[in-house]
């Protein structure tokens, strides 16, 4: 049976009336005439209103949506519902429709990490006069913070997501398929209550483990393989992210050194990780330990990643980003060790980072499985 779906309502207007009240002060802050949001899940996430073909233009007096005849009839059910927003209809195209809502002399904070050269060259050569500010990195901190309803979703995604692995466990068997594990696994998310994959489901076997973000192939598992399942599940349009690295068999001495090395890397940083860390202190947690223990070269991309309606979003918790991780953040923690020619171990889970520590999302054994 389906888990049950989350109840909406209150507690999304209550999610949305924080996020305009931030964007706001954001705008207020930075004397901004107004800001405009141009990523779809961005709107969704301010405003509440979700299509593939939408904008924000938030000013001191006038909060505008913007979209087009294809969801008109959605969004006047919403701005009648939510009297704060003003529709506009895009009859031509989005940054003509922009810019007539922008009057010579207004300075804007536009997404410049989410908008084309060319929307930002037709936004300018229409709205002559106004002055624009890339506020992309300030709209993402804003974001970076998960509300009580998102972190609700994606612990439900992420419940659906080990209740699946669990399932797939019996069908990890010699002669299975990358590619006929993930239709199973797909299946199994599907029929437990996901959405939809929050990301294309990887599965790798034996030396194609050592591919981070291999592509699944038809090569039939042998004994004594890495098994690497990396997937996501979808609930409420939040998402979830977690990979198990188990052995089909008995694992070699090599590979339970090796997996002993990962594990111990990420319950450090799971038990020590806190709110307010930065994201490169974060990193740091993981990272050194698999240095020291000389697989520093072999441990290739950041520890991690905010999640939410993207699987990608802020904050990146690598060793390049000073960024204070504020509480609430939810974000992944997942060390790997990938030698070519033999395989990979990850181990991943989702994290809502506290100021005494983190919580869990993810629950699935993190210990090595023999199967």
């Amino acid at each position: 049976m389906p888990l049950k779906k989350l109840a909406r309502g209150n507690h999304r207007r209550a999610a949305t009336t924080t996020r305009m009240a931030a964007l706001r002060q954001l705008r207020s802050r930075e004397s901004f005439s107004s800001i405009l949001i141009t990523d779809t899940i961005d709107v969704a996430y301010i405003s509440g209103f979700s299509s593939s073909y939408t904008a924000l233009l938030v000013s001191r007096r006038k909060t505008r949506l913007f979209t087009d005849f294809r969801y008109q009839t959605e969004a006047l059910r919403f701005c009648g519902r939510h009297p704060e927003w003003s529709y506009e209809p895009v009859l031509s195209s989005m940054m003509e429709a922009v810019a007539a809502c922008i009057a010579p002399g207004d300075t804007v904070g536009y997404q410049s990490d989410r908008m084309t050269v060319d929307d930002f060259k037709k936004l300018k050569k229409t709205a002559r006069g106004a002055r624009f500010v890339g506020c992309g990195a300030a709209v993402n901190e804003l974001l970076l913070a998960r509300l009580p309803m998102e972190i609700e979703a994606m612990g439900r995604a992420a419940r659906i997501g080990d209740a699946a692995f669990r399932r797939l466990l019996a069908d990890i068997n010699p002669g299975v398929t990358e590619r006929g594990l993930v239709r199973r696994l797909e299946q199994y998310c599907s029929d437990l209550g996901s959405e939809k994959p929050s990301f294309d489901t990887i599965v790798l076997f034996g030396a194609h483990s050592a591919f981070p973000h291999g592509r699944p192939g038809q090569a039939g598992l042998k004994r004594g393989q890495f098994v690497l399942v990396d997937f996501g599940c979808t609930v409420d349009g939040f998402a979830s992210d977690m990979t198990r690295t188990v052995v089909c068999g008995k694992a070699s001495r090599k590979q339970r050194e090796l997996y002993r090395i990962v594990q111990n890397a990420q319950q450090k940083a799971c038990r020590e990780a806190r709110a307010a860390m930065t994201a490169r202190a974060i990193d740091a947690l993981a990272r050194d330990p698999i240095k020291a223990a000389g697989y520093g070269e072999r441990f290739g991309h950041a520890l991690g990643h905010g999640v939410g309606r993207r699987i990608h979003e802020a904050p990146r918790i690598s060793a390049r980003v000073s960024l204070n991780v504020p509480s609430n953040a939810v974000i992944t923690i997942e060390p790997g060790i990938y030698l070519p020619g033999f395989g990979g171990i990850r181990i991943e889970d989702m994290a809502v980072l506290q100021q005494n520590g983190v919580r869990l999302l993810t629950h699935s054994p993190r210990e090595l499985l023999e199967l």
